[in-house]
């Protein structure tokens, strides 16, 4: 296994466990997500106990992430 391949396999664990709705929450001063409303994590939890524009945010950043990880493995492939 080559370097690059370890560092974009760390890199994606790192990211994918960084809690959006958690963070944008603590951000607005709105309850943990974790333990308000559906006790679900997500934008839909987020859009009931924090309003449209929380939400819309928790799915922006959830949304970049996959974004941000598809292309940087397409750019690594395409450099193969």
């Amino acid at each position: 296994m080559s370097a690059m391949v370890l560092i974009m396999i760390i890199c994606a664990y790192l990211l994918g466990s960084v809690s959006s709705a958690v963070l944008i929450c603590r951000i607005f001063k709105l309850p943990d997500p974790r333990t308000s409303g559906s006790n679900n994590p997500g934008a839909t939890n987020v859009l009931r106990i924090g309003g449209k524009l929380p939400a819309f945010l928790v799915l922006f950043c959830d949304m970049a992430k996959g974004i941000i990880r598809f292309g940087q493995v397409t750019f690594s492939i395409s450099t193969l």
